[in-house]
């Protein structure tokens, strides 16, 4: 199986998700060597303006996900509408959401192949939102030797989300969104500048 030698870091959220985004990203150093896939609750037939609204607050690329597009390191992956996510060998998956899908589980079952794949290299963060997607999720990050963090929810008046996964796992920290940031470039200090290599494990 392919494996990454660079974090993948694994943005779940929803409701009340766009200023803690900007938050997140304006504070994020340039070049961190880690990949960011924003998973986000969509309405199916709502035409996301997220890359737009966050470009402005990053030097990074913002890529909205294809079919087979490849993974890199400092990339802004999006979730695009009307779709689940997930990413195997490297590459991202997209599986249309059915009508009888009412409820959005997208955080879930991204950070679940997140983690299979990734494993230590694996990151979940869970932001603002309502409900608790993200949870089971979250538990497979650290199943697999991954880290699980989350936003504070004294930060967001829409607390679900993160809540959940308080309660329901045990997070390496729980962060106000500027630390969170911060946190990240500390993590990565040691990813290495050729992180699009991949290394390959039996």
């Amino acid at each position: 199986m392919v494996k990454p030698k660079f974090h993948i870091a694994g943005l779940g959220c929803s409701a009340g998700c766009l200023d803690v985004l900007r938050i997140f990203f304006s504070n994020l150093p340039e070049r961190t060597g880690v990949a960011y896939v924003i998973v986000q609750h969509l309405s199916r037939s709502y035409k996301s303006m997220l890359d737009k609204l966050l470009q402005p607050r990053t030097r990074l690329p913002i890529v909205r996900i294809g079919h087979d597009t490849k993974i890199e390191p400092d990339h802004i992956y999006l979730m695009p509408e009307g779709k689940f996510v997930q990413i195997e060998d490297g590459v991202f998956k997209l599986i249309p959401r059915r009508p009888e899908q009412i409820v959005n589980y997208a955080v879930n079952i991204f950070l679940k192949s997140l983690a299979v794949y990734a494993g230590s290299k694996a990151i979940g963060i869970i932001l603002a939102g309502m409900g608790w997607d993200g949870l089971e999720g979250a538990r497979a990050i650290d199943e697999h030797g991954g880290k699980v963090f989350v936003q504070d929810p004294s930060s967001t008046l829409f607390k679900g989300m993160p809540e959940a996964t308080i309660r329901g796992n045990n997070p390496a920290a729980v962060m106000q969104p500027t630390e969170l940031a911060r946190m990240m470039a500390k993590l990565c200090q040691g990813n290495e500048d050729s992180g699009k290599d991949m290394e390959i494990a039996s």
